[in-house]
């Protein structure tokens, strides 16, 4: 009996991987001794050390990445978001920006030619033939979500009543790799691809046109987004063919549709909704029972904060503007935490955020939270002390409005991660607690700070 590897015992390798490399980084940086040796984060694989990467704040990235093999780095940096890329290279030293230009290659230069210096990118197509400079050039006249952009034009175009055994001979006759093969007639008319694999195993008299399949052409001006979300996937073709004036130029590959649509998952903001075990004909009385938990749940979180304002019953009465701002200071506090909120789902999805790093992610939660209740309390104390002729008053909600802000940071951090702990999906109810939290503590801040100093 053998014993069968699944995908979800490797997702708990790789997990239990990423879990002892962030703990040991951050045992090592965070320890009181002089000598901080990262030297042991070589021996993890490429997508655990993207993953590390991920997890940590920019001035452990910053100690972290000298550790890594200037060989690995660019294969680290494409399995990395975009964004981290892209911040990554700001901090970059001229040395290791010189040790990078040694690896780069034409993946490189399409992907990242964005952010990547200048003088990297020409001294890199100063050192290719014409026609590579030529195509690469073509590549970077695209917009970033264009289908030109990442078109690869090592391709073979032969006709529909070639033999197998004559493309056989092309394919061993061309230094090139090719990454598929399709076929097209005089006039240019594309009719279909041709697998590797099917060649490998026709006859050598047999011709192209009897094992070619039909398969989606895209246009070199489509996006990404769009063909990512409608490609009819053909087994065995790891590359669809691209088309430019009516002709085929290349092919693009199918990990960079995968590769856009997980990317854009990531941005989707996890709202109120019901649960992923609930599909879209789930019976009635199943799916309204799993909703009536969390809206009853609601409703009394609801009650709750009725309660809360009910204690302050006399000072409203005597004070009408109260009951006028108090949205105001629970919007502003709901809100700053359901970015934070969903920044921290983000993190448990991606299993960037662990117990280790849970910390530092609080303080830095808290820090932005700080920046903009000050900020952004400044403006509404302005506008408050003029509409009501009440500079107290505007105090009162300024100092409500950085409470808020503070508790709805620290709330929407730790928040998800409890409720994970206890096998709770976050997702669902993470933002019904966290919006008892915020409305609770702004209706006790604000109203509690008016009836101190301003009701008599």
């Amino acid at each position: 009996m053998t014993n069968e590897v699944t995908p979800s015992s490797n997702q708990q390798i790789f997990d239990g991987h990423h879990d002892e490399a962030l703990s040991r980084v951050l045992e090592t940086l965070n320890s009181s001794t002089d000598e901080q040796d990262l030297s042991f984060v070589g021996q993890y694989d490429n997508a655990v050390l993207a993953n590390l990467v991920e997890s940590l704040p920019e001035a452990y990235r910053q100690q972290v990445w000298p550790y890594i093999e200037t060989k690995r780095n660019w294969e680290i940096l494409h399995l990395l978001q975009y964004e981290t890329v892209k911040h990554l290279f700001s901090q970059l030293g001229e040395q290791q920006l010189n040790d990078l230009q040694h690896y780069i290659s034409d993946a490189e230069i399409v992907e990242f030619a964005d952010f990547l210096p200048e003088k990297m990118v020409d001294i890199y197509l100063e050192q290719q033939d014409e026609l590579t400079t030529s195509q690469l050039q073509d590549a970077l006249s695209y917009e970033d979500e264009q289908i030109g952009r990442y078109v690869d034009t090592h391709i073979l175009r032969a006709r529909p009543n070639s033999s197998v055994q004559r493309i056989k001979q092309r394919l061993a006759d061309k230094a090139d790799k090719h990454v598929a093969i399709y076929l097209v007639d005089a006039n240019g008319q594309f009719h279909g691809a041709c697998s590797m694999t099917d060649i490998s195993n026709a006859a050598d008299a047999t011709r192209l046109a009897e094992i070619c399949q039909s398969i989606e052409v895209f246009d070199h001006q489509q996006m990404l987004s769009d063909v990512a979300m409608s490609v009819n996937i053909v087994p065995g073709h790891a590359w669809h063919p691209v088309q430019k004036d009516g002709k085929i130029v290349g092919a693009i590959a199918l990990s960079n549709l995968v590769q856009w649509l997980q990317e854009k998952s990531l941005d989707v903001v996890i709202n109120d909704g019901p649960s992923d075990e609930e599909d879209l004909f789930t019976p009635v009385p199943t799916a309204a029972k799993m909703r009536a938990i969390w809206l009853t749940t609601n409703l009394a979180t609801a009650f709750l904060a009725s309660w809360v304002i009910g204690l302050f019953e006399g000072a409203i009465q005597q004070l009408v503007a109260l009951a006028i701002l108090m949205p105001v200071v629970a919007s502003m506090g709901g809100i700053a935490g359901s970015q934070t909120l969903a920044v921290a789902l983000r993190g448990i999805a991606l299993n960037h955020l662990q117990q280790s790093n849970l910390k530092l992610l609080l303080n830095k939660e808290l820090k932005i939270a700080a920046f903009n209740g000050l900020m952004l309390g400044l403006v509404i104390a302005a506008v408050v002390s003029f509409w009501f002729d009440s500079v107290p008053l505007g105090v009162v909600i300024f100092i409500a409005i950085v409470l808020n802000s503070l508790a709805a940071a620290a709330s929407a951090t730790l928040i998800p991660f409890v409720l994970k702990k206890m096998n709770i999906d976050p997702a669902v109810a993470g933002s019904v607690i966290l919006t008892t939290v915020t409305d609770i503590v702004g209706f006790v801040a604000f109203l509690g700070l008016a009836s101190l100093f301003l009701i008599r």
